[in-house]
Order: C-alpha cells, then structure tokens, then sequence
C-alpha cells in the first residue's frame, strides 16, 4: 500500500477487526469472527495510518 501523503511505500502492522464496520459493509464479514477483518499500514516517512479490508 502507498501512502496518499508523501507516496512511499506503508508498512503492514496488524490486522484488526472492526465490528462497526460490519453495520455497512456486510459483504465484507467475516461469518466466523462477525466483524471486517482490516490491514493497518503506517507510513516510514509521514506516519500516516491507512486502513484496507483484508484479503
């Protein structure tokens, strides 16, 4: 993932579940942990934090 801000490339921290998000993004649940599943990316440069649904 690039960063918006200064377009270096974003480092993969964590996977977080996000049960708010399952209210509007119910194509994205995950049937077993009842939330969408999200990658959190810092950015090296800015420190910007971007999120992505999970793959």
């Amino acid at each position: 993932m690039m960063c918006a801000d200064c377009e270096m490339e974003m480092n993969h921290h964590a996977d977080k579940l996000n049960l708010v998000a399952a209210l509007d993004d119910a194509e994205h649940i995950d049937p077993d942990l009842g939330g969408v599943l999200e990658e959190a990316h810092t950015c090296p440069g800015c420190g910007k934090t971007e999120f992505q649904i999970a793959t």
